[in-house]
């Protein structure tokens, strides 16, 4: 499982991921091994081009997806038909990808202009087929009924992406709460004019952080007012 979020921001979109793997490594005549957990990143990032797919839900087939969309989505694409492109990229994954077929990707693009997209494997018509959008807001992937996401929807607006870094940091961590076993671990990476900005780990150590005393202040913030209202 996985919490990732993207923001639209009137200077640029971020996308930011939980950083936690979860892996049944198949062992020789046994169906599969013991499950293990480690930490790496879920982002694939093309600084040339301007290109960021994070990697949700089946991680393998996510990954898949996300390199090809790297590799394969030209310049004319890039312009002209994106979404289209995206969408002809997961079908065929798709085609191989068996039972696994969870699949979510944010994308951001650089190039002719900064936008985001939410690109799933979804049932279309009766159907499992690859669906892409451009989003004009936010955007949850993963563990998308994690009640985290409220901070999203409840706080986002357009505003600079320095703004919203904090917003969306706090809706990853917050997430790691409710999902310990499945969430963990945090990266950011920002797309404007400058290109893809990877947020270092020293900025991501200190957004974990604020994050956790954030957490702490709105608890005590609501239970130090019910101290007052009880008041004789």
């Amino acid at each position: 499982m996985t919490m990732q979020v993207g923001m639209v921001g009137t200077d640029g979109v971020l996308i930011a991921s939980d950083t936690r793997w979860n892996a049944e490594p198949r062992l020789i005549n046994e169906p599969t091994g013991a499950r293990v957990n480690f930490d790496s990143s879920k982002l694939l990032l093309d600084h040339n081009r301007g290109i960021a797919v994070s990697c949700a839900r089946n991680m393998e087939t996510a990954k898949r997806v996300a390199q090809k969309i790297i590799s394969d989505l030209n310049d004319e694409e890039l312009i002209s038909s994106p979404i289209a492109a995206i969408e002809e990229i997961g079908r065929e994954i798709l085609g191989s990808a068996g039972n696994r077929n969870q699949v979510h990707c944010l994308i951001a693009l650089s190039r002719p202009r900064i936008r985001l997209f939410q690109m799933q494997f979804s049932i279309v018509n009766g159907e499992m087929q690859p669906w892409c959008q451009e989003m004009e807001g936010s955007a949850t992937v993963g563990d998308n009924t994690n009640n985290a996401i409220f901070w999203a929807q409840r706080y986002h607006s357009l505003r600079p992406i320095r703004e919203l870094i904090p917003l969306a940091a706090h809706l990853v961590m917050s997430a790691s709460k409710l999902n310990s076993g499945a969430i963990s671990g945090l990266e950011i990476v920002v797309c404007n004019s400058s290109g893809l900005n990877l947020l270092s780990k020293q900025l991501i150590c200190d957004l974990q952080l604020k994050a956790e005393e954030w957490d702490r202040e709105f608890g005590e913030l609501i239970f130090r007012y019910g101290q007052t209202v009880m008041k004789p």
